[in-house]
């Protein structure tokens, strides 16, 4: 599938699974889901599809980004979150060892060493190390994007380092069934999260504070 339809379906994946029951959970662990959901699909540059690498990598900044935006202007408690639940030590050999597995990725042929069980397990636990709170979300997403590309033609090499791939061989990354899953993680994500109380009265304070500025 494509990585707008990894993103959001990996959202909605870790939403309605986890069921996140505060606001700054809800927040880190939606960007995480989304981060999963598409982070392994960067070895699409050993092909010749080199853009969507950039997309990807672009997709996994943005949910990144909008946390740390939506952290810095209302504190909502991701920080504090994040210090209590680890350290800058951790922080620091989480991130090396998470960007060392990218690079590692980067260069493995599609759908192999990135679309592995191994993979999902190492990435899970980088993230683990950073956040623990919010692991679990992006081990699903991760997660979703394994299952919904075995229904594709092109095979997955979940079980590497063995060299046999699995495909259900069901449908096309780009047909209907592609953008159906798009609308699907969309409606599910927006639907489920506009609907928390929580994040209702969080929605309310901040349209306050934007009109007092």
């Amino acid at each position: 599938m494509l990585g707008r339809t990894h993103f959001f379906v990996g959202m909605a994946a870790a939403l309605i699974t986890l069921r996140p029951e505060s606001l700054p959970v809800v927040v880190a662990g939606t960007g995480a889901a989304a981060i999963g959901g598409v982070i392994s699909d960067i070895d699409s540059g050993t092909s010749t599809a080199h853009k969507e690498v950039d997309k990807i990598v672009m997709a996994a900044t943005l949910a990144l980004g909008a946390v740390i935006i939506i952290e810095y202007n209302f504190h909502i408690g991701i920080y504090r979150r994040l210090l209590a639940d680890s350290n800058i030590y951790r922080i620091i050999t989480g991130s090396a060892a998470f960007l060392l597995l990218c690079v590692f990725g980067m260069r493995q042929p599609h759908r192999s060493f990135m679309h592995s069980l191994l993979a999902l397990f190492l990435f899970s636990s980088c993230v683990g190390i950073i956040f623990p709170e919010v692991a679990p979300y992006f081990a699903i997403g991760y997660a979703s994007h394994l299952i919904i590309d075995l229904l594709n033609r092109k095979r997955e090499k979940i079980l590497w380092p063995m060299k046999k791939g699995y495909s259900f061989n069901l449908c096309s990354s780009k047909g209907y069934v592609n953008k159906l899953m798009m609308a699907a993680g969309i409606f599910i994500s927006a639907i489920y999260i506009s609907t928390l109380p929580y994040v209702q009265e969080a929605y309310a304070t901040m349209l306050t504070v934007l009109r007092l500025n």
